[in-house]
């Protein structure tokens, strides 16, 4: 089995998450990073797991407006948690996406 074919249980990492930024990520092109905007990738504070923070990337158009301060209740749909390898330093990081984020109340 592939490291990266691992997933996690989206239970570790508890029910509350808070969105504290949005930025843009780019597109890669023949291994080099190109000036086309891929999607957004969104800070998220899980509130359950000691406060520490992970970025979700979610293809396509941004999904909530521009704010001077975040600290956002967010739920993440589709959300799916694994891991990918640096060849070069030989690390494992985490890769989180999903399909879309809805507001709490």
């Amino acid at each position: 089995m592939k490291i990266t074919e691992l997933k996690f249980e989206l239970g570790q990492f508890g029910k509350r998450m808070n969105l504290v930024g949005v930025e843009p990520y780019y597109t890669y092109e023949a291994g080099k990073k190109t000036d086309k905007i891929g999607g957004y990738k969104y800070t998220t504070v899980l509130m359950d797991r000691d406060y520490e923070k992970i970025d979700i990337k979610i293809e396509g158009n941004r999904l909530i407006e521009e704010q001077e301060k975040y600290d956002i209740p967010v739920k993440f749909n589709g959300l799916e948690v694994s891991f990918y390898q640096d060849f070069t330093t030989k690390n494992l990081y985490l890769k989180a996406t999903a399909k879309n984020l809805e507001i709490l109340k």
